[in-house]
């Protein structure tokens, strides 16, 4: 059977585990979830809670993009992407934890607004708010000057390329989308040029 990803072009979350993929050459097929809620039954019966993406590795399912990160690097045996070693394997925890609760959120709240995100709909389904969008990137800006400190200088969050960089790449690359201005944060900005510079996130076949 092998991987089979339950998939939609346009979610971030799935987008970060085609780009783990491609790093790590790997063959798979695809399922388009449709992103309108409530999900189809068929899916559910996947994933109960319904989430976007989940993996199925020749018949163990796998759920939570994070976690899916995470079970293929094992997966595969890189500890490049994922470090064996407690302290480095900590760093790179860290970062994805931190990403999801903290600047992942901060990040979402723009691109609603200049994408025109509907919730049970997704982004695109309703018309822009660019007046918004401005105002919030003002409220933001504190988290992303914490964000400019955390990121190494170096083009990669903690210095290399990990697990934290996949995570955040679709939603870097989405900042080119809502024009989120990042030359006031020029570690981000960087780290987002690096990132989405791999061939394997070109791979991956961002579309938002």
């Amino acid at each position: 059977m092998g991987l089979l990803l339950y998939d939609n072009s346009t979610s971030s979350n799935a987008l970060k585990v085609r780009f783990l993929l491609a790093e790590l050459g790997l063959e798979y097929d695809r399922r388009a979830v449709p992103f309108d809620q409530p999900r189809p039954d068929w899916y559910l019966a996947v994933n109960p809670v319904g989430g976007i993406p989940t993996l199925d590795d020749d018949g163990f399912v796998v759920s939570e993009s994070n976690t899916i990160l995470r079970y293929l690097a094992a997966r595969e045996g890189r500890d490049d992407l994922y470090p064996a070693t407690l302290h480095a394997r900590a760093r790179v925890d860290t970062m994805l934890d931190r990403w999801s609760l903290t600047f992942r959120p901060a990040f979402f709240r723009h691109e609603a607004a200049a994408l025109g995100f509907v919730p049970g709909r997704g982004m695109g389904a309703g018309d822009p708010d660019l007046e918004a969008a401005s105002r919030i990137e003002d409220e933001i800006a504190p988290t992303l000057r914490t964000l400019d400190a955390i990121v190494d200088s170096a083009g990669y969050e903690v210095g290399v390329f990990t697990l934290a960089d996949v995570a955040a790449g679709p939603v870097l690359f989405r900042t080119t989308k809502t024009r989120l201005d990042l030359t006031p944060y020029p570690n981000v900005l960087r780290w987002r040029e690096t990132v989405i510079a791999r061939p394997a996130f070109a791979a991956a076949g961002p579309v938002l």
